[in-house]
């Protein structure tokens, strides 16, 4: 998974040196609220989310993102609270890529389920939960392509580094609403 990481920040640093020279006319003050949906690759199970995204610069976007993926087998699920910025390249007129890189807090719920038997032979369920928070690095890129004026569709890929171990990498896509 770190050579994995490793190219990708190696692509987008060289896509990103070529398309720094290009004349982009940005959009500065422009807002979007979007949708996300994806699939977390270590936990293996569904992502849902929102996000809110601001252009501090024609090219400097801020992306603040609230996502949550699902219980899997593990009987664990995950919030996480992201504070991104964007680097925008435009490819074409309706084409937008961007690295990714941020600070994201991770929120880790394990439920612990056993089945314990009485002395009268009536099992009942008790459930022992657990709850873990890491702060962690996010690192990615993606894109975005305008269907219309104000509806936007992407994909993203982001990788969360925590400190101790729980390390998440997503595929997510999003639909927006910009205004």
């Amino acid at each position: 998974m770190k050579r994995l990481v490793f190219l990708t920040v190696c692509l987008v640093v060289f896509v990103a040196n070529g398309f720094a020279q290009s004349d982009y006319k940005g959009e500065k003050g422009v807002s979007s609220v979007g949708v996300i949906l994806g699939y977390a690759v270590e936990n293996e199970t569904a992502v849902f989310g929102v996000d809110y995204r601001y252009n501090i610069k024609d090219r400097i976007r801020l992306a603040p993102s609230i996502l949550y993926t699902v219980k899997n087998d593990d009987n664990r699920s995950t919030w996480y609270v992201n504070a991104d910025a964007h680097y925008l390249m435009r490819v074409t007129d309706k084409m937008t890529i961007y690295p990714v890189g941020g600070l994201g807090l991770s929120i880790w719920n394990f439920d612990n389920v056993s089945n314990e038997v009485l002395i009268l032979k009536d099992s009942y369920l008790s459930t022992d939960s657990e709850t873990k928070i890491r702060l962690g690095l996010n690192l990615g890129f993606g894109g975005e392509m305008r269907l219309t004026r104000d509806l936007i569709v992407g994909a993203e890929f982001r990788y969360n580094l925590t400190i101790r171990h729980d390390n998440q990498a997503m595929i997510l896509t999003r639909a927006a609403y910009y205004f």
